[in-house]
């Protein structure tokens, strides 16, 4: 007994897993009883679920056709079909500078719906960019939503005054406006999308700088700034050399609130990472299982770990045991019901100074 002992003590390393994920642990060489440390170095960001297709749909030149198609967009040369100075080409190559692996372009012309329409079939789409539509564009979200194939929406509307009036009339926490009171605004919303796409989980959006060709000609004043922001309007603004979003904010508000702050677009984006995390862990166990408690069992346990991973990255500040039971009414429908909170944006910092003279 005392040899098996000192053999297993003997070993320099072993493995265990915890919640889904490995770490090596390196015991000490001295025998003397202390506190050593064993360090797993591992990247954060590499382990966020990134979907980098974006999608951008707007006018191409007068006699493009077809109108209503996915075109896969793989180098700039690629863009000019639609029209060197047509905004979907601009838009197409805003994404493709940016950084985006996979870039679709649809030419709407005057049918957005339709425009839509084509990319429900499209699942992994990180977001869609649009010069128009924002109407279509909510009801397109909504759709793909439904059937689990969840995304954002981005319009790019110039004038002030039309941006506050389009999301007053969209009201939806998955669509932003993207204003700038520029003349290349739809090259703008397309950089962003393309650089949300980009960044890390746990990143914020506020403030995102954008890799722009041309230089940023938005002329947006500190008033109508915060008019927008008021109305859910995300403004963008000079930023040294390039520009940046002042504040990510969708055209909704949170819940059922009729006033107060919109909500932010990384609320939205969090929630997809942590659904489609989930959806692709229990998905595999679809086949050749039962509905019974003891795979209701290893289905929330396997839920836990994926939700304990989001939290550690920060894409959620906390959750609530998953709760799996069979549906009331279908005895082969499994359901499994997520309390999370989103880790939100801190978007202000306020300093109370208390003064004794």
């Amino acid at each position: 007994m005392r040899n098996r002992i000192r053999t297993v003590c003997r070993l320099r390393k072993f493995w265990y897993i915890r919640k889904g994920w490995s770490a090596m642990i390196n015991l000490p060489d001295s025998m003397r009883p202390g506190v050593y440390t064993s360090t797993d170095v591992r990247s954060g960001a590499a382990s966020v679920d990134k979907r980098t297709a974006v999608a951008a749909v707007g006018p191409a030149k007068a006699d493009y056709e077809p109108v209503g198609t996915i075109v896969e967009v793989h180098a700039y040369a690629d863009a000019a079909v639609f029209g060197e100075e047509s905004a979907l080409c601009a838009m197409a190559r805003a994404l493709l500078a940016g950084g985006v692996s996979r870039v679709l372009a649809v030419a709407a012309g005057t049918d957005y719906e339709t425009a839509f329409a084509a990319l429900e079939g499209e699942s992994g789409l990180f977001a869609v960019v649009s010069d128009g539509g924002g109407a279509a564009l909510a009801h397109h979200i909504n759709a793909c939503c439904a059937m689990g194939r969840e995304r954002v929406g981005i319009v790019a509307v110039s004038e002030v005054e039309a941006a506050a009036e389009a999301a007053g009339a969209i009201n939806h926490t998955r669509v932003m406006v993207a204003c700038d009171a520029g003349t290349r605004t739809a090259e703008v919303a397309a950089a962003f999308a393309a650089a949300a796409a980009n960044a890390a989980g746990t990143n914020s959006l506020n403030g995102l700088p954008l890799r722009l060709e041309k230089p940023f000609d938005g002329t947006l004043t500190a008033v109508q700034i915060e008019t927008l922001l008021r109305a859910g309007v995300a403004p963008f603004e000079r930023r040294g050399e390039g520009a940046a979003c002042v504040r990510a904010v969708t055209t909704g508000r949170t819940g059922d609130a009729v006033e107060g702050p919109h909500a932010a677009l990384s609320t939205a984006l969090a929630v997809d990472a942590v659904v489609s995390a989930v959806r692709g862990a229990v998905g595999t166990r679809l086949r050749g299982l039962k509905n019974n408690a003891v795979t209701r069992e290893s289905i929330a346990s396997q839920i836990t770990v994926e939700l304990e991973a989001k939290r550690a990255l920060g894409v959620i500040d906390s959750y609530e045991p998953p709760r799996v039971t069979a549906h009331p009414c279908d005895a082969s429908v499994c359901v499994a019901t997520l309390s999370m909170r989103v880790a939100p944006e801190i978007s202000q910092i306020v300093v109370a100074a208390e003064i004794v003279v």
